[in-house]
């Protein structure tokens, strides 16, 4: 019997696995960032380790390319724009800030090293990214609505935007056979034909496959996944690099991925359990422990720590006293904005490629980043225990919309609603299909034609099954048991008898009620009227105007003219509200205390 090395593709994929197991789980143990123990389990796999990972593979690295393009899509896809869009004013400020002053140090280092301009220009620009990996533990601390942080978040928009744009102009400049003025143009018809694409084409390709093919899960995730991966080629075909298409890629299905959606889990789950821990695994084959002990890289990574801790350090103190943020909130700016991971791995990782970086800057800049990430968690854990949670940080109306019915038939206009609260707050819509106590279960039939109504109209989600007294009982508990900030009854007007039996035995939770018509026409082919009677309150104002301002063109000057009207009203009781739903065939009547 004759016994051979192991080798090939199986090899190799087990010998990665294995460490994307054991690495963080021996990293964190020894509380140190799990995403070190990627990188040295790539070390030791890899050419300048035990060497099981050949120098010439290129399985593991083609791999890794794809989990760093599915990184750059992660990071846009989960930002908080609802924060952006409050906070635009704080956030472009200190964006600016955050983002020129870790600039304008990198890009001096560089020069005083007498490093060529594009290779000085890209430190500048590596340094002045951020990944928000503190913001997990602040947001667990309560401090999300904190006014600085919300205003960190909001910046990080505009930091790895223009990093990524600096990156583009870079990488074009050295890899284009041009002038500088051809290169320009062609960077800038780039830009152009990219966001052409990413803003206006992506959103409503994706939209339609979600509502036409989007029954099945995994057709969703492919649909992701061809997004990010369009848009990348998109910008290869202009000479730009594919993460900055994949990056505004996510930013173009931001709000048709609900960070708390379905879809979303899918995509942390095999972004976090394969693809981005591959690459992270392919950047440690790169390391060289014979060059990260050289003094030529520990000094490197001296001034790039300095100039980056420095240079954010700097933005956040002039952010305060220009923002009125007191002390611990600096430091909980700090704290979000200091880590170096995402942007600065995919520059550091593209400089290399193209030969503006040598490997000595690459291990330089993984000191870096575990420097960055140790300063960032230190003052995350000093800030937030000096910071109070807001008074009233209560979430926004459409952070979570349970709507409910008992007939299918019928509700897609009702679903149009819901979608038209809660994809201004990026939330999401829960689907409640709800069963009487004293009739059968709903059956499959039933189900499956819910089922249908919910895809058809784009949402993320499967719908779910209860049983209760009535309909209004269902969806109120069920409202309760989600933490629903909105709860939308489908027809929960039409039964008088099921009225009078909530009026008398069931009292409402936090979330508001609001009763909708069964025959509620569609949105986008009526005109939408506000009730301004005595009842009427801010909220149902709230509610009519993020009706009207996705779907309604009826309501507005020079619109066209329809037959059919959408009455919001609030109502006292749930008679009241049941009556007006029951006298108009268009009525959303929000019951408040």
């Amino acid at each position: 019997m004759t016994l051979k090395a192991p080798e090939g593709a199986p090899w190799e994929f087990l010998v990665v696995f294995a460490i994307l197991l054991l690495g963080p789980a021996v990293m964190q143990r020894a509380r140190i960032p799990g995403i070190i123990g990627l990188l040295i389990g790539g070390f030791a796999i890899g050419p300048h380790g035990l060497g099981w990972i050949a120098p010439g593979n290129t399985t593991v690295p083609e791999l890794g390319q794809l989990g760093l393009l599915y990184l750059m899509f992660v990071a846009g896809v989960e930002l908080d724009l609802r924060l952006l869009r409050l906070h635009r004013r704080s956030a472009a400020t200190f964006g600016v800030l955050t983002f020129a002053l870790p600039m304008a140090a990198g890009t001096g280092v560089g020069l005083a090293l007498g490093w060529t301009g594009p290779a000085a220009i890209l430190l500048g620009s590596l340094l002045a990214s951020h990944t928000l990996i503190a913001y997990p533990a602040i947001r667990n601390a309560g401090l999300a609505g904190d006014p600085s942080v919300a205003t960190a978040v909001g910046a990080t928009v505009l930091t790895d935007t223009l990093a990524l744009v600096v990156l583009a102009g870079v990488a074009g400049s050295v890899q284009g056979g041009g002038s500088p003025a051809e290169i320009a143009l062609q960077i800038a018809l780039g830009f152009a034909a990219l966001l052409a694409w990413c803003l206006v084409v992506l959103p409503r390709v994706a939209s339609f496959a979600f509502r036409s093919l989007g029954s099945e899960r995994h057709v969703r995730y492919v649909v992701a996944l061809t997004a990010f991966l369009t848009a990348a080629t998109v910008a290869e075909v202009f000479g730009i690099e594919g993460i900055v298409g994949a990056f505004f890629a996510g930013l173009a299905l931001n709000r048709l991925v609900p960070n708390e959606g379905a879809l979303m889990d899918r995509i942390d789950f095999f972004g976090g359990a394969i693809f981005i821990p591959v690459f992270l695994v392919s950047v440690g084959l790169i390391l060289d422990p014979s060059v990260m002990v050289q003094g030529d890289t520990l000094a490197l990574a001296g001034l790039f720590i300095l100039a980056c801790l420095g240079g954010k350090a700097l933005a956040a103190g002039l952010a305060g006293r220009l923002l009125g943020f007191r002390r611990p909130q600096v430091g909980l700016i700090f704290a979000l904005t200091t880590p170096q991971a995402a942007a600065t791995l995919a520059a550091t990782v593209v400089g290399f490629q193209i030969g503006l970086f040598s490997s000595s800057v690459v291990n330089a800049v993984l000191v870096l980043i575990l420097a960055s990430v140790l300063a960032s968690g230190l003052a995350a854990s000093w800030a937030s225990s000096r910071v109070s949670p807001p008074e009233h940080s209560g979430r926004p109306l459409g952070a979570r919309v349970v709507v409910a019915t008992a007939r299918p038939d019928g509700v897609g206009p009702t679903i149009e609603l819901a979608l038209a609260v809660a994809r201004p707050d990026g939330g999401i819509v829960q689907l409640v299909l709800v069963g009487s106590e004293t009739d059968p279960p709903p059956g499959r039939a039933l189900r499956q034609r819910l089922e249908q109504a919910t895809h058809s109209a784009g949402v993320d989600g499967e719908p779910s099954v209860v049983v209760d007294r009535s309909l209004i009982h269902g969806a109120v508990h069920a409202g309760a048991a989600s933490d629903a900030t909105l709860v939308i009854i489908h027809g929960g007007g039409q039964s008088a008898e099921a009225i009078e039996m909530a009026d008398g035995s069931i009292t409402r939770g936090a979330a508001p009620v609001a009763l909708v018509s069964e025959s509620l026409p569609a949105l986008r082919s009526s005109r939408a009227r506000l009730d301004t009677g005595p009842a009427a309150s801010a909220l149902v104002a709230e509610l009519a105007r993020r009706a009207i301002s996705r779907e309604d063109r009826g309501s507005r000057p020079g619109g066209p003219s329809t037959d059919d009207e959408i009455v919001f009203a609030s109502a006292r009781s749930w008679s009241d509200a049941g009556m007006a739903t029951r006298q108009a065939n268009g009525a959303v009547v929000l019951i408040e205390a």
